[in-house]
């Protein structure tokens, strides 16, 4: 998609694959698909997920109007705790319009 390459240029490259949820699958999926707004039917509400090596949910954030944006350093400290742990994590950040999955 070229707004994503756009995006990913403007950052100076991402060792990461930027990808689009045109269907809708994964908002439905995680639980964080919006219908609330007029217009952006299943629209992702701003989440965070930190998924194991066998798919499973070990740590999330979702946006409130108390926290509006993810504390960034918390989101990075779970997904090292849980690496230290032995685990291997994915880190799954959706937003209005892409799914990052690092």
């Amino acid at each position: 998609m070229f707004s994503h390459q756009a995006f990913a240029n403007e950052l100076g490259g991402l060792p990461y694959e930027l990808i689009g949820d045109f269907e809708r699958k994964m908002v439905t999926a995680y639980g964080v698909r919006r219908d609330d707004v007029e217009g952006y039917s299943g629209m992702a509400k701003r989440s965070v997920f930190i998924i194991d090596r066998q798919g499973m949910i070990r740590w999330t954030w979702e946006r409130s109007r108390e926290e509006p944006l993810p504390d960034y350093d918390a989101v990075i400290a779970e997904a090292t705790i849980f690496e230290i742990t032995g685990g291997a994590a994915s880190l799954l950040t959706m937003t209005a319009t892409a799914a990052l999955v690092v």
